[in-house]
């Protein structure tokens, strides 16, 4: 059972603002352990009442906590708002060791309800750099045009238009780090903004007071690079 793409915009549009996110972030153990398991099986469907009952499961004390871990695994494939709302009711009073897989579950559940409404797939993104409040923290790198480097004045233009943008999308604009061949920083976005809008716009932004930002991009939030990674990145991201 599907929903209607005009019912996924409403409900992320609504999704409410006291919303928790992990602050201390998800341990890599546990982020590596649910991205393996959830890799291997593919998407599907089930009607109403047997997404209620596979959410039942989670509920009962008697459960035993490796059929809770596939339970909220298989209800974020469904990509329904049916099943968001049952992993976010464990998810606000789970099981004490689950809580990371919930947290996990729900968000890999919210990038399936954006990827019925766009036009792209959205891949999974864990939560290892933690929230504050109801923000995710991500990283995000940006890069300047193929052989260029940025200038003190253009890094100054990026810092400001990403300010302007996050006060529009409600989000925190944390730390920034500039350098010649990229800038990097951390922003704190809403469960209800997608991503890829708050770095999108803010790169056209950007170049319509010159072109001088690459449309490509690196976004993550499961740590912040290192410069030995940092160069990996550009690599692969400037790749043809």
């Amino acid at each position: 059972m599907q929903d209607n793409p005009e019912d996924i915009q409403k409900f992320l549009e609504n999704i409410p603002d006291q919303f928790n996110i992990l602050e201390k972030g998800i341990d890599f153990k546990v982020q590596a352990e649910y991205v393996e398991y959830s890799h291997s099986f593919d998407r599907g469907e089930l009607t109403e009442k047997e997404t209620h009952a596979l959410g039942n499961i989670l509920f009962r004390q008697e459960t035993p906590f490796e059929v809770k871990k596939k339970a909220l695994a298989l209800l974020a494939h469904l990509g329904t708002i049916l099943a968001f709302r049952i992993i976010e009711k464990y998810f606000k009073n789970p099981d004490k060791d689950l809580e990371q897989w919930a947290a996990l579950a729900l968000q890999e559940c919210k990038m399936f309800l954006e990827s019925a409404i766009m036009d792209i797939s959205t891949g999974f993104v864990s939560s290892g750099l933690g929230g504050l409040a109801n923000r995710m923290r991500y990283y995000f790198l940006l890069l300047p045009l193929t052989d260029k480097l940025f200038t003190p004045t253009q890094s100054e233009i990026i810092r400001d238009e990403l300010q302007l943008v996050c006060k529009e999308l409600n989000c925190i604009l944390e730390t920034t780090n500039f350098s010649g061949n990229y800038v990097g920083m951390t922003i704190l976005v809403p469960m209800d903004v997608a991503v890829g809008t708050v770095i999108e716009t803010g790169i056209k932004n950007c170049n319509e007071l010159g072109e001088f930002v690459f449309q490509h991009y690196y976004v993550a939030n499961t740590n912040i690079p290192d410069e030995s990674e940092i160069t990996d990145i550009i690599k692969i991201v400037t790749a043809d």
